[in-house]
Formats: C-alpha cells, structure tokens, sequence
C-alpha cells in the first residue's frame, strides 16, 4: 500500500510549500489523504523561511469531499475538522487554489484556508444533505460568516454546484482566473506577501452577520419551509446555520459535530446513502473494473415519432452530435421546428445561452435513415420496422422501442433512468458502448438481463397487483393511497395507476378469485386522469386528485366489505410483494443485485429517496415481518403472496438485502 506521503505531492521553493492532494479520479478525502495531509503540513510548519502555504488538487479536480466508504465506520488518522484547525492555525498565509469541483468536505478545506482562489470554470458545493447529512468540520459556521444566512443556505438546503464565478460561490473566493490556475495562484501568493497580508481566519469573519435582523429572518423563512418537509437534515442545516450567529465558533462546532452523528445514525442517510452508491454500482453494468468505453461523438437516432424527438433533443442537449435518420421525410417537417422550439424555451428558462441553444441545433444532420446510419458511432432505433437498416460493421445497434431485444436495448423512462436491457447475444462492447452513451446523456443506468422485458414493468405490476389485492379484501383505494401518501409516497399506487392510465393495467392477469379493479374501471368509463375519472375524480380545474364517493358504491357491489387495515400494514403488503417480486427478479438473473432493482424503484415509480427502495426497505421493516405480512394475507392469489425462500433464508443468518449488493462477477457477454 503506498504510504501517505504519495497522496500528496509536496513541493517547496521561494518560502512556498505547494500541497496537491493526489488521490484520482476525483481527489477524495481517505484516510491515507488525510494522513497525507497531516504530514505535509507538518514538513511545511518545519521548512525554513516559510512565508505561505498553497493547497491545491493534483489532476482533474481540487476535491470531491469525503470518501463514503469510510462514513459511520470508526474513525482513523486524522479528522478533516482537525486538519481544517491545522490550516486556519498556521501563521503564514494559506491559499486554497481551486479547479474542477470543491464539494463537502473537500470545501470544507478550501474555507479553512485564509484566502482562496479559482477558475471560473470550478464548482463548489456541500452535497451532503442529499445524503441526508450537513457538513462536519465547520461548513456551516464558516460559511454562515462569510456570505449569511441566504447565501450559506442557498448552497447547503439544495445540495447543487455553484459557478466560482457566481453568487453565492463567488462570495467565498478573493479572485476569479482564467486559464493557468498556478501561475494565477502564485501571483496571487506574491501578491499577498509584497503588501503584507497575513493569515485571515474564517472563524473570525462577521461579514456575514452585519444585518443580523435580515440573517435572523431569513433563517426563520427557511425553517418554516423546512418544516413542511419529512427530511431530517434541511432542518438541521437551518438550526446550524442559526447557531453560526448565535453560539461561539467552538460551540458552533460541537452543535455541528453533534447534528451529524444523529443524522449519520438515521434511517433516512441510511437510505439516501445506499441510494447514491446504488446509482454508481448499477451504472457499471456489471462490466469489469476499469473496463474502457468507446468514444461516442456521433449518435444516429432512427424513427420520425415522438419517443426520437425526445431522443434527438436529449442528445443535441448534451452535445453530441445526431443523425436523425426517418423514412418519411415528413416527419422533419413538423421534428425540427419542435427541436427550435424545445431550445427556444430552455433559453427562455435560462438552462441556455441563445450561443449554446444554436450551437446545439448546428450539431443535427436529418435525411434518410440509412445515410444516417453510414458514419455514426452508435445507432439507436427508436421505431419499429428499422431492423433492415443496413449499420456498417462494427458499429453498435440498440433498441430503444418495445418489442424483442436479441442483442442490446435501451428502455428511456420519464425520470434520468435507462435500463439497458441485456438480451442474449449482447457483447460486452455493446454494453460499453451503452454505458458511455447513458453516461454522455447525463442519465442513470441499470442492467437488464432479458429479452425486452424491464424491471420497472414488473415491480408497477406486483405494485399494482398488490394493492388490486388489498381492495379485494374490503380496503378503500383511498386508505391505501393515503397510507403511502402519510409515509411519504406523493405517487401512491392508485393515483400513480389513474395518471399512466388504466388500459395497459387492465390486461394484466389476476388469480380465480382476485379482481383487475382496472378492467371494471375501465368498463364503467373510468379510464384515468386523461378520461377525467379513474380510482379519483380528476374533473377540477387544474385537474387533481380528488375522492369519489361514487367509487365506494361501485367497488362494494363487487366485493365484501371489511374492518380497515392499520396503515403499517398495508405498506408492509405492498412494499413486501414489490420486494417478492425484486426477489424473483434476482433468482432468474434478471437483476444483477437488489440495489439495481432499488434503483428503478427510487426513479421510475418515484419512491421517496430518504426512504428507499423496496429491497433496502425489506431490511429495515424487519424481512420476518414483512414475510408473517405476506404469508398472513388470507388471498386467491396464494402464488403471487407466497415469500420467496430466501426471505427465510437471509433472516435466519441475520443478513438483509442490503448485504447481496457487494459487486458481482461480470457476466461473460
């Protein structure tokens, strides 16, 4: 293992001690970078004629923050908040030169330092709240004291990126470069030592706290809106942030210290943890470590409907260059002045310049499919009928559209998800190819082993399936919905079942005995939202889910009636058949690990992240309890709610789902 020293290159001339932490691909704070960190630190404080410290990041970033593997682990070497007390205690300037990103931790650094400087290309930001933490080596204090409540938490509620060059990042910084961040640095460094600037502590700032009645304020709107929402961690940020003004820098630390342990410890970072990791295992694709992806510059999208518009625009947007190929060249006719419109409005909503917007257009080529097809780098068909498009060799077809898949599909949902459906004569180039366009699109992959079937189809039906279940047993729609809805679910299974529409639920089989409640709707003239009733009134203006009465009196001429069931177990039932199901889907390779099917869960059926998908939730409402759930319902349909063994299996050895996810071998292709 390389010894600490090697993750931070230390360099030292003309009284200046560079640091550049060195720990690629995005610079995380590991143990051995910390360790790294120290020891520099301590070579810098021995050096004679010190007279400033530069803090850098080596390659293509300053630091990306913590490492996660190592959070609510015990902890070793030395904590970011004591090297964050190391680089604000030191008599000689230090300078934070920032390029690529500066997120959390890493953040946490470059404010701990006395002055700072960037490239204003960089990025800053304190992700943490998505992973249902707050900052723990004197984020918010530090922050708070330099921009005030609005701009500290501007940055740390919505856990984004902010331009160097913009409020609130630009708040942070002393100066903005451009091109050579080194040279910039050292004259900025020179600079600082010829007029006799000294160290400049962050825990010693006020700027932030000159209008305390507007901080004050601006606190107490935040806290209100934070309130109103089931995450933990917004709440806390606010209440730090609060301390800032209020409390001593030290005892502003132990709050902070003190709010992170019990939001580490929760469930909800729990969840919104696995689910961040969840994402970057199931994007791999259960390809080998450091597998190479193909360059893709040159997309071909086949079809003139409306799923390859959609496609065209994503791509353009995220500046590739598309060969939209058609048949009909009438479909360019009415395609193309939409594209201009799709970048018109995203100018409007400022997501573009009008530059970017044109220069994006300029990167479409239209004409006939096979012509668009000779010089692309990868081709997707996105209609049916494009199977005899001649490809030329070598170059990877996918299939976006439904239908058979043979070789490699891609299965585009409303959210950022693309499965990318595994057929059985896929290679492990097609699947390299499809990671690097997912990835190029700024979208989230997950593997699909099947021949067109995907995993977001199978858990809306055993969802759905579930609670058609549940109202055979006398249970209103609406006490099922609202016990999803109370827990945190804002598309519960019968109001998300009336927006997709009740045609396609209506065909799905069900049990002698259990009832496609669908198909009756659907045979009354309630066909969902678009037909303006469905399980729900959908009339109102704007239209929104409103309760029939009408309903009961269908549904009861068709069923017994029964006691209500207790809102915890109607979510047992339905979380546990959709865990069933995922369990099914991992017994016949479908799914590659449990939290790839958590993954769809979390972005196609739009499960409450800070929750998590049914697999993970399977381990914290206890597997046992989720299978007396199951094998307790009293229903026709006893092969759908029977548990799968290994629920029976993975409680007996105290393990959870959770603990199936450790990477797979790649399958051979």
């Amino acid at each position: 293992m390389p010894e600490a020293r090697d993750a931070v290159d230390y360099r030292f001339g003309d009284g200046i001690a560079w640091l550049a932490v060195a720990n690629p691909p995005v610079n995380t704070l590991s143990r051995r970078v910390r360790e790294g960190l120290g020891a520099a630190l301590d070579r810098a404080e021995a050096e004679p004629g010190l007279r400033a410290v530069v803090l850098m990041g080596a390659g293509a970033t300053f630091s990306a923050g913590a490492d996660l593997a190592e959070l609510g682990k015990p902890s070793a070497g030395p904590a970011v908040v004591d090297l964050c007390a190391r680089l604000e205690g030191f008599l000689v300037p230090v300078v934070a030169a920032i390029h690529g990103t500066a997120l959390g931790s890493g953040l946490e650094l470059a404010l701990a330092a006395h002055y700072r400087i960037a490239l204003s290309s960089a990025r800053l930001g304190f992700p943490e709240v998505r992973l249902g933490l707050i900052p723990a080596a004197g984020g918010t204090q530090r922050l708070a004291r330099m921009i005030g409540a609005k701009g500290a938490l501007d940055m740390l509620l919505g856990g984004g990126m902010f331009a160097a060059s913009r409020a609130p990042a630009r708040g942070l910084l002393d100066a903005v470069a451009e091109g050579d961040l080194r040279a910039a640095t050292e004259g900025f460094v020179r600079q600082l030592l010829e007029t006799g600037q000294g160290p400049r502590r962050g825990s010693e700032m006020r700027q932030g706290f000159a209008e305390p009645a507007a901080y004050q304020k601006e606190v107490a709107r935040r806290r209100e809106a934070a309130a109103r929402q089931p995450e933990i961690a917004p709440r806390e940020l606010v209440a730090a942030v609060e301390a800032a003004m209020l409390l001593p820098f030290e005892a502003g630390l132990a709050f902070e210290a003190d709010v992170q342990e019990t939001c580490l410890a929760s469930d909800q970072s729990r969840a919104l943890r696995a689910a961040f990791v969840s994402e970057g295992m199931a994007g791999r694709l259960g390809l080998p470590g450091g597998a190479a992806r193909p360059a893709l510059h040159r997309l071909a999208v086949l079809g003139g409907g409306g799923l390859a518009a959609q496609l065209v625009f994503t791509a353009l947007n995220a500046g590739l260059e598309l060969r939209w190929g058609a048949s009909d060249p009438e479909a360019f006719l009415t395609g193309v002045p939409q594209l201009r419109d799709a970048f018109a409005e995203a100018v409007k909503r400022g997501a573009l310049t009008e530059e970017q917007a044109q220069d994006r257009m300029a990167g479409l080529k239209v004409g006939d499919s096979a012509s668009m097809a000779a010089d692309a780098d990868m081709v997707v068909l996105a209609a049916q009928g494009l199977g005899e498009v001649p490809v030329p060799e070598g170059t990877v077809r996918a299939i976006a559209c439904a239908g058979e898949v043979e070789a490699l599909g891609l299965r585009f949902s409303a959210s950022r998800l693309v499965e990318v459906v595994a057929g059985p004569g896929v290679s492990a180039s097609e699947l390299a190819a499809a990671q690097a366009l997912v990835r190029s699109l700024g979208k989230i992959a997950v593997r699909v082993t099947s021949r067109g079937e995907t995993m977001a189809a199978r858990l809306v039906a055993a969802c759905q399936r579930a609670a058609d279940a549940l109202v055979d047993a006398g249970q209103n729609p609406y006490d099922i919905d609202r016990a999803f809805r109370d827990w945190g679910w804002t598309r519960p299974p019968f109001e998300a079942r009336d927006r997709m529409g009740l045609s396609e639920l209506a065909t799905q089989p069900r049990a002698d005995g259990a009832r496609n409640w669908s198909a009756l709707l659907l045979g009354a003239g309630r066909g969902g939202r678009a037909a303006g009733r469905g399980m729900y009134d959908w009339t109102a203006d704007p239209s929104v889910p409103r309760e029939d009465s009408a309903l009961k009196t269908l549904l009861d001429a068709e069923r017994p009636s029964a006691a209500a069931m207790p809102p915890d177990l109607i979510r047992k039932r339905v979380l546990g058949a959709m865990a069933n199901e995922g369990a099914r889907m991992l017994a016949s390779g479908m799914a590659l690990r449990p939290s790839d099917i958590d993954v769809v869960a979390l972005h196609a059926l739009e499960m409450p992240r800070w929750r998590g998908g049914p697999m993970h939730l399977a381990g914290v409402m206890k597997l046992l309890a989720l299978r007396r759930a199951m094998e307790g319902f009293d229903h026709p349909d006893r092969a759908f709610w029977a548990p799968e063994p290994i629920f029976a299996e993975l409680a007996k050895n105290g393990r959870s789902f959770d603990d199936l996810n450790a990477e797979p071998v790649s399958r051979s292709a």
